[in-house]
């Protein structure tokens, strides 16, 4: 299985844009004022990135992704909706590749449109439902509960995609102790199979922490791991270093490398994402 870090590093810019100067998280879940507040919290953002891996991944040709993601994104209260809306590009040898947003069946080498995500997550009101004693102890997590699907915008005939779709679900742990962000997520995803592949549902979960080294900088580590989804590919496991600037609010500038740790990973990527809220 060949594969990137992408999925893993936009979730992660989300935890470090809250750590590099407050964010929905903080706000969202603070302590229930004594009367309701008229203006109910709310935050947009767009961004566009590029992100680059390269690998052999045990064979003996090397295959490299280009994948450019324009990303939505809207906070609203405890909701957050986000789009992922990607253009792709693939040189390698043809074969089932972990793409992205989800498995690719690459044909060689192709680019065009590739698979929409979309991810709606809820903020559990953790302050609401614990013990008073509990509610804002640095050990209580804040925990997000996520859905996503992969729509098959991608084309599977130019081996772009699957065409077919992907459901998924997880749990997002976030703890704010200090300056310091430790993170942990786990999931699930059900995976479609295109005609003459199966593909198996696979685990998937990350860990790591992001520390706010200055006001408006972050940096942190992050550890992701995703299962085979055949019994011909391999797991893939990726450390990824990243960091985060607010360099003129509201712009926020993103970057990470990632080396492969397992047979599925990439040997190396690299990648940005540059991004702007109001």
């Amino acid at each position: 299985m060949r594969g990137v870090t992408v999925g893993a590093v936009l979730v992660a810019s989300i935890l470090l844009a809250f750590a590099a100067g407050g964010g929905p998280v903080r706000a969202a879940d603070s302590p229930r004022p004594p009367t309701p507040s008229p203006t109910p919290y709310r935050r947009f953002e767009v961004s566009i990135g590029y992100h680059y891996s390269s690998g052999d991944y045990g064979s003996s040709a090397s295959t490299e992704i280009d994948y450019v993601p324009l990303v939505l994104t809207a906070e609203l209260g405890r909701w957050r909706l986000q789009g992922t809306i990607p253009y792709l590009h693939i040189d390698g040898p043809p074969g089932v590749i972990n793409g992205p947003n989800g498995p690719i069946q690459a044909n060689g080498t192709a680019d065009g449109l590739g698979d929409l995500l979309v991810r709606v997550s809820y903020l559990l009101p953790t302050s609401y439902v614990l013990p008073a004693g509990f509610a804002g102890r640095w050990w209580i997590p804040y925990v997000d509960l996520v859905g996503l699907v992969k729509f098959p915008t991608a084309s599977r005939g130019r081996g772009l995609g699957t065409g077919e779709f992907d459901f998924g679900f997880e749990g997002e742990l976030t703890w704010v102790i200090g300056r310091l962000t430790p993170f942990a997520t786990a999931g699930y995803r059900f995976l479609g199979s295109p005609p003459g592949t199966h593909l198996n549902d696979v685990f998937d979960g990350s860990a790591g922490a992001a520390y706010r080294l200055l006001e408006a900088v972050s940096a942190g580590l992050l550890f992701d791991y995703r299962q085979a989804s055949s019994a011909t590919t391999g797991e893939q496991a990726d450390l990824v270093p990243f960091a985060s600037w607010r360099f003129l609010p509201p712009w926020l500038l993103q970057s990470y490398v990632s080396a492969g740790l397992a047979s599925g990973s990439p040997d190396v990527g690299v990648g940005m994402q540059l991004g702007y809220q109001w």
